[in-house]
């Protein structure tokens, strides 16, 4: 009877709830990405449940640090998730304007390899304002240990492509150095 038990159990777990491939904790890789000026290091955790995602942000130089979270919800045309600060290239002197808020629109591709955001933001500058769109896909590759960002900004002409690792449990349990004391 046990034998019976196991036996169904191991050829109904294919069947249940899988993890999505995109999923989990990423370290940004410098080497093989675009320049993270003005910040040194960049974590990212991503977790789906359901059609909820949330991405967490932590950046950080020195003693400077940031973090964000950006909860969506995939079946919504759009969320409107609020943002009282830019952190991207920070020395552009671009910050955040408008109602400080971000339109994201998001759909999943590939099977759930891929997540396609396209971001609405207005950002203030010494012009005055202006609205920006940024089209970013989070890549999982086919081996599940490295995640590649490519974030189009209407504002620039070439991509910015930041490329992650998937970290371990035992690296996740160690603090992030973050580079130079500033």
């Amino acid at each position: 009877m046990q034998r019976l038990l196991f036996l169904a159990c191991l050829f109904l777990l294919p069947l249940g709830v899988t993890a999505s491939p995109i999923a989990g904790h990423w370290r940004f890789v410098p080497e093989r990405s675009t320049d993270l000026s003005p910040w040194r290091t960049y974590d990212l955790t991503i977790t789906v449940e359901g059609n909820q995602v949330t991405l967490v942000r932590e950046l950080a130089a020195g003693r400077r640090t940031f973090a964000d979270t950006t909860r969506l919800d995939t079946t919504l045309p759009v969320n409107v998730v609020p943002a009282s600060y830019w952190p991207d290239n920070r020395h552009l002197g671009a910050y955040m304007g408008g109602d400080k808020t971000r339109r994201v629109r998001s759909e999943w591709i590939d099977g759930g390899r891929l997540l396609r955001l396209s971001t609405d933001v207005t950002l203030t500058t010494q012009q005055g304002d202006r609205a920006v769109n940024i089209l970013s896909d989070y890549k999982v590759s086919a081996n599940g240990a490295q995640l590649t960002l490519t974030e189009l900004r209407s504002t620039r002409n070439r991509p910015v492509v930041y490329v992650f690792r998937r970290l371990t449990a035992e690296e996740m349990a160690k603090p992030q150095a973050t580079g130079r004391s500033e």
